[in-house]
């Protein structure tokens, strides 16, 4: 009787349901990335450059939450993992 062990490990990659969470994981896994929230009456700007995708926006601060959303969600659909797997589809309703 074999008792052997063959479960396997596997990473799975969730994405962050947090505006900061979000800005975090684009500094740490794009190939480019920058966030300028401007001063005064100027605009904010974001960003930012993943293998063959790339986004650059121009948004009022109080916009932030949900240019990072789209910005995130664009990013993470074109990122691939070295290992393990990544959720795909957002759910829930406070995305």
């Amino acid at each position: 009787m074999n008792n052997a062990d063959t479960s396997t490990a596997v990473t799975l990659h969730n994405p962050s349901s947090c505006t900061c969470g979000r800005m975090i994981w684009l500094s740490t896994h794009c190939d480019f990335f920058a966030l300028n929230l401007g001063t005064s009456d100027r605009e904010a700007h974001i960003e930012a450059a993943l293998g063959p995708a790339s986004s650059s926006v121009q948004f009022h601060p109080e916009q932030l939450k949900e240019v990072v959303a789209d910005l995130f969600w664009q990013m993470w659909h074109v990122w691939e993992p070295a290992e393990g797997m990544k959720v795909t589809r957002q759910t829930g309703a406070a995305q």
